[in-house]
Order: structure tokens, then sequence, then C-alpha cells
């Protein structure tokens, strides 16, 4: 009997239609933004409460400001400059008085930049601060603590440690997305599976049993990207993972365009205020540049796709992350086996901090990051866009595929010149 082959998700008629249900969707999710946007709106210095979720001294202008970063009741982040000496708040709710008289709708989609005073301060801390703090507790270093918080709990990182990644190449390893939530599926299977076959054999033979699993998993990543407070980069994985497993279970195609198109789609017409965050967009950049490289040679060995989709992703993501960050360094190009190593380094130090030895390799990284020389090259943001381009025109024509590589290979070696 041959294999049955799995099937696109639509035809024409049928995408017509989706889009139709899409914009439907979208303009009632934004008449919903809208409401709570008047409703911010009734009073030109409203006391709303807020979460503290990034909170850091910046120089803005020739002064030293506390920046702070709040996620009000309704979901919209407001970002307020405040006193230097205004003490630690992350993870505490606050009443804050905000100035929102000039505010427009485009402005509260995108994230708000206002003044505002702390009238209140509430003892409580949030789910995700404590679990940071735990985390924390493992390490003496600062870097440690940063490190871990953001790769197991999403906090904000500090501009110079952020800088320091970001010129290492490691920042899509460390901060939470898709290939994060791979990876807690996959040690959640492997956990689950020999617990409830041996229920499923004894009392409910007749269920699906990986059906079930799935759900279990599903419903402990959605707590965990709740606790996390809906980080917009897992929140785009969240959606990819439910949406291609249902479509899987119904023997539609996963890796395929039409999926990653539709669960855009899906994301952005119920949370539009995605649009504007450019962690989403990497995040789907990232997973583009996948689909595109299994296109052409998924019929290669699951070894040999692993290994060269690592090498595919370095070089094609470098346009344009150093055109936007432009951060580089001489152990940037070895950020390739460091990602193939993290598949192994993160359920290991998972383990770690879960038998409280999680500051075990803190000397090991330490020195990495110490030896690391980050620099400033300069990449023209055209070539980012370029590189944008030339990845939705290799959708359709393998041309567009082989030009993307050769941009990132003469990126590379433009930032290479720069910091020689």
């Amino acid at each position: 009997m041959s294999k049955l082959e799995r099937v696109d998700l639509f035809n024409r008629k049928s995408g017509l239609l989706f889009t139709l249900f899409l914009l439907i969707i979208l303009s009632l999710s934004l008449s919903y933004e809208y409401f709570q946007f008047t409703k911010l709106k009734t009073f030109d210095d409203p006391l709303v409460r807020a979460s503290v979720i990034d909170q850091e001294v910046r120089m803005i202008g020739d002064k030293p400001k506390t920046s702070i970063k709040l996620r009000l009741e309704n979901g919209t982040t407001v970002r307020c400059a405040m006193s230097p000496y205004v003490r630690d708040l992350r993870g505490r709710e606050v009443l804050v008085e905000l100035q929102v008289a000039k505010v427009t709708f485009l402005e509260y989609l995108r994230g708000i930049h206002t003044r505002g005073v702390i009238v209140e301060v509430y003892p409580s801390l949030s789910l995700k601060e404590r679990w940071y703090r735990t985390i924390a507790s493992s390490h003496e270093d600062s870097w440690m603590k940063e490190l871990y918080g953001a790769l197991f709990v999403a906090t904000p990182m500090s501009y110079e440690f952020q800088s320091l990644i970001g010129g290492m190449g490691l920042s899509a390893a460390i901060s939470i997305s898709g290939y994060h939530f791979a990876i807690l599926s996959m040690i959640g299977f492997f956990l689950l599976r020999p617990v409830y076959r041996a229920v499923h054999n004894r009392y409910f033979p007749y269920r699906h049993g990986n059906r079930d699993i799935y759900f279990v998993i599903l419903i402990v990543l959605g707590f965990y990207l709740w606790a996390l407070e809906f980080n917009p980069a897992m929140v785009r994985s969240f959606g990819m993972i439910a949406v291609g497993y249902w479509f899987y279970d119904r023997g539609v195609k996963i890796i395929s365009f039409q999926t990653l198109f539709v669960t855009i789609g899906l994301l952005l017409a119920f949370f539009p205020k995605l649009f504007f965050s450019m962690g989403f967009w990497f995040s789907v950049y990232g997973v583009l540049l996948i689909f595109i490289f299994i296109r052409y040679y998924e019929h290669w060995k699951g070894w040999q796709i692993f290994l060269a989709l690592n090498v595919w992703l370095y070089i094609t993501m470098l346009p344009i992350s150093l055109s936007i960050f432009g951060t580089f360094s001489w152990i940037h190009a070895s950020s390739i086996v460091l990602n193939i190593l993290f598949n192994v380094y993160y359920p290991l130090v998972l383990i770690l901090h879960g038998i409280g030895q999680g500051e075990l390799l803190d000397p090991y990284l330490l020195e990495m990051f110490e030896r690391a020389q980050v620099v400033n090259v300069t990449i023209a943001m055209s070539v980012g866009w370029l590189s944008v381009v030339l990845a939705l025109g290799a959708i359709w024509r393998k041309e567009a595929f082989w030009s993307l590589g050769f941009l990132g290979i003469a990126t590379f070696g433009s930032a290479v010149y720069q910091i020689a």
C-alpha cells in the first residue's frame, strides 16, 4: 500500500475566504483595542495599575534616568523615564499616573513612551519575578544572572550584556523562542510517554496516546507563556506549535509556507500589537529561513539537514541582524558550533538548576564572555532589507535562495574586514 501524502491547506477559493475571515477578526480586535484606548484616555493623567517588566538606568540626553517598562492591565506596554534613584521595582505591581493626553492610537498599539509618576507600590511579586529571583540566587556574577534570567524566564538583558551576546552571535539561542519550546516539548514527551503508556494500555487503549500527551504539553507551555507575560517571540512559537500539531493531526503539511502564513495571519488578527514587535518578526523570519532551506533540501538525510541548517541560518540572518544591531566579534562565527551544542547545554542547565547546581558552568561561560571583544560594524540598512526581499523571493525561485546565501557571505566578509 502506498503511503498517503499530506495535503496543502488551501486552494485559491478557500484561501480568499480565510483571508476574509482574518480581516473580520482583525477589525474586531482593533475595535476592542480602540475601546481600551479611549478608556485609557478618559482622563489626561489617569491612575492605572501596571506591572514593572523592565528597569534600567540609562543616559537620556546628558542626564541619567531610570527607564521603566510597564505593562498595563489591558496588555499595553508603556516606557517611562523617571528619577535615577528609583529602587528596583521589577516584577512588582504599581499604581502609576501617566500623561496620555497627546498619545495617539498608533502610539498606543506600538507601545507608549510618556512621562509617569509612581504613586504606590504593591508588595506582591509576579510569578515571573519569583522564578527569576530563585534562578538568580544560584549565581554570584551579574552576567550569569542575566544569562539564565533571559534563558529561562525571558527577563530583559542590560544594554551592555545584550550587546555582548549579540556580538557573539548568540542572541537567537539565548532569547526564548520556538527553539526552546521545541526542546521543552521533546523533554516533556520523553518524560510523559512512559507514564502515560502504562495507564493508557490498562484503562483507555482506544484513545490516541500521542494526541493526549500533546495536549498536556500544550497546557504546560501555555501556562509557561502566561507566567512569562506573553513574550512576543514566545507567542509566535506557541502559535506555531498549536497550529502545527492541529494541521499534522489532520494530515495537512506542517513544514509549508501556507502553514507559516496562516499562523502569522491568525496571530496578527487576534493580537494586532504584535505587528510592532521586532522580536516577533525576527522569530518569524527565522522560521521562514528554515522553511526555505527545507523546501530545497528536504531530500537530504536528517543529520545533513541539521548541520547545514545551522550554517544556513547563521549566514542568512547576518545581513538583517548586523544592519540593525551592528555588533560583531572574532568569536561570532563560532556561534554555529555553540548553537549546535545548545541542544545539549539547554536541557543540561535545566537539570543543574533543578538539583541546585546551576552555577557549575559559570566559570567556563564567564571566561568565554570575557575573551569576546565585541566591536561595532556598519552594514547598510538597505542590505538588511535586500536580504528580506531575497528570502521572500526564495519561496519561489532557487536563484533568490543562492543570492541570499551569497549576500550573507559577503556581509560576513565585510564585518570581518571592519574588525581586522
